[in-house]
């Protein structure tokens, strides 16, 4: 299960990550960038749920005994609640039926959102898939 979601993960990154730069290509063009926009927020909510309380606390019980991780898994539970606060932010603003009238301000919000959203596809790709990977071989340090 745990190599499963691993992957998942790195595939949801790169889907992300390839929507972000077809979205940074077209972000000057609103009307242009519209279906591309929620594209990005489908692909961001379904990474999302993927990280639900059930995932962080198999890894909290897993890692019971180990500080470090769970900092760490502390850590990226608090990022994932600020991106996730950013992302209604963002999407609330840009892709909902007021979302013309914000079309100039457009640029600049996304290219603060994209970078946000790629920082933290960063930690992920350093600490969780890590703690994942040493969930499936069943090797806590």
């Amino acid at each position: 299960m745990a190599q499963q979601l691993a992957h998942s993960f790195r595939i949801g990154h790169q889907s992300i990550v390839e929507n972000l730069s077809q979205l940074q290509a077209v972000a000057r063009s609103y009307q242009i960038a519209k279906p591309v926009i929620r594209e990005l927020r489908e692909r961001l909510l379904n990474h999302f749920g993927k990280q639900n309380d059930a995932l962080f606390d198999s890894l909290r019980s897993y890692y019971s005994d180990d500080r470090e991780s769970l900092k760490i898994l502390e850590f990226l539970t608090h990022n994932l609640k600020d991106i996730k606060v950013k992302y209604i932010i963002f999407f609330e603003k840009h892709s909902g039926e007021m979302a013309d009238m914000s079309s100039k301000s457009f640029p600049v919000d996304f290219y603060g959102f994209s970078k946000d959203v790629l920082a933290h596809i960063k930690l992920e790709e350093e600490y969780l898939l890590p703690l994942l990977e040493k969930l499936r071989i069943g090797k806590k340090s």
